[in-house]
């Protein structure tokens, strides 16, 4: 029996798809923006960004406990929450996307790691009350898993739809239209745009509310109760680990190393990038619609992680044998595009598990934690992020990119010439085999699962709308 009526669902998703449109704005832009409009150096902007991070992610925790401990006057922990996030959010967006004219860069890495951390902070707020929504809308293993796999295809959704912004910059940048200018209206659309979209989610319910018995009574019972759940903890694992990935950001090998015959034209390779993802996005859809169906045919979600990302591995290398010279780019995007069907189901898989241990927490302690469960995995995420992000910056210094330089008419240097490619699209295969390895140690059988989600029902009783 469905508990969650398919407007309300629907409502969910789109309030999803729009905190994915500015949340892939922040992730894939604005590295960039501080790169080639605010020219500070790659290894202080990666820097400053991992400390953002790293920061934010050591106040998730606590912030999952607040909002584990406190109850609305009308008993519920996350609505109210997903009404309110999203006005501060895009109103900062803008602002980190402004170019105030500061000069030095000490000026600018302070002014970006305050309101980064203003941003990411809030974020996290807005993040985790939306994620943790799919377990409390229902008591459902499988309604709770439709609900993740939707929700991640309109996740999916939102990042795809900034893809166009790369093929916009390219065409404005054609017609004389400063950089900084083409981030401004991106951070409006993008950011501002899909904060309003996101506040649809809040139309959701909370069907199963905490009690004083069932939630944690402090920050020390909370995260106690978070590293027993071994299920949790081993896909963190394999969070941190996959932002050991020696890469750098798509759209400095795109501008800088890719063009292309198309039909007779010479395309760019900023709308190359913005084609590239694309197709990539259209098989993201075909593996997504199926990752439930296929978790059952391969013995549940912890399978359906292993192979997404042995999948991705191997992809991965065919691709980058095949290259990327001149139109040899449309066969590694065919390639690239196939191995993200099965990585499409990975957000799928692991937001189910979430959902499937914090039952498995209940019933074994009798005591619900979602919001530090899900705070858990925004900490995680945050410092695989940093990771990576610190990476990148100290290696588009190694690679000697300059933007400023490139822009009054420099030659990249050789070493970015060199390594540009295999970072581009071997460097995350290394963080795929990573995570890889935590996930072999999770033991969660489907039977195991049934008797959970039985007794809690019991102990819960009927639950009504």
């Amino acid at each position: 029996m469905n508990r969650v009526p398919k407007k309300e669902a629907w409502a969910y998703y789109f309030g999803i798809f729009g905190q994915n449109l500015s949340c892939a704005l922040m992730m894939n832009w604005f590295m960039n923006f501080c790169t080639d409009v605010l020219y500070v150096e790659g290894y202080i902007i990666g820097i400053v960004l991992g400390i953002a991070r790293v920061w934010d992610s050591v106040n998730d925790p606590i912030i999952g406990t607040v909002i584990d401990r406190h109850r609305f006057k009308n008993g519920e922990k996350f609505r109210p929450l997903l009404r309110a996030t999203p006005i501060f959010i895009g109103i900062i967006i803008v602002l980190l996307f402004t170019d105030w004219g500061f000069q030095g860069d000490l000026p600018k890495a302070i002014y970006v790691l305050i309101l980064y951390l203003a941003y990411d902070m809030i974020f996290t707020v807005q993040d985790v009350s939306m994620w943790s929504m799919t377990s409390v809308m229902t008591d459902s293993p499988d309604e709770r898993e439709h609900l993740s796999q939707w929700g991640r295809i309109f996740a999916a959704f939102g990042f795809g739809a900034v893809g166009m912004f790369p093929t916009v910059m390219d065409a404005l940048l054609q017609q004389g239209v400063e950089r900084k200018w083409i981030y401004l209206g991106g951070a409006v659309v993008f950011g501002v745009g899909g904060m309003a979209i996101s506040m649809l989610s809040s139309k959701a319910k909370e069907r199963i509310q905490t009690t004083e018995e069932t939630t944690a009574t402090s920050f020390k019972e909370n995260l106690k109760m978070l590293f027993s759940n071994k299920i949790v903890m081993l896909v963190l694992l394999g969070n941190i680990l996959n932002g050991l990935s020696l890469t750098v950001p798509a759209q400095y090998f795109f501008e800088h190393k890719v063009s292309a015959n198309l039909l007779g034209e010479e395309v760019g390779g900023l709308t190359i990038m913005t084609m590239f993802y694309a197709f990539a996005y259209m098989f993201n859809g075909v593996g997504m619609f199926f990752t439930a169906k296929i978790s059952q045919k391969i013995g549940g979600m912890k399978n359906v992680l292993i192979w997404a990302n042995v999948v991705t591995v191997v992809m991965r290398v065919i691709a980058f044998l095949i290259g990327f010279e001149g139109n040899r780019i449309w066969f590694a995007m065919i390639v690239f595009g196939i191995g993200s069907i099965p990585g499409s189901m990975f957000g799928i898989a692991r937001t189910a598990l979430w959902g499937d241990s914090i039952d498995y927490m209940e019933w074994k302690t009798g005591k619900r934690a979602e919001a530090i469960t899900f705070a858990a995995q925004t900490f995680c995420d945050k410092i695989s992020t940093a990771l990576n992000t610190v990476i990148a910056g100290a290696l588009l210094s190694i690679l000697a990119y300059d933007a400023e330089a490139v822009a009054n008419g420099a030659e990249l240097s050789q070493q970015f010439h060199t390594w540009i490619w295999p970072l581009f699209m071997l460097g995350p295969a290394i963080g795929a085999v990573l995570y890889i390895i935590p996930l072999l140690f999770i033991k969660y059988p489907k039977e195991l699962k049934e008797q959970v989600t039985a007794e809690l029902r019991e102990r819960r009783g009927q639950i009504t709308e």
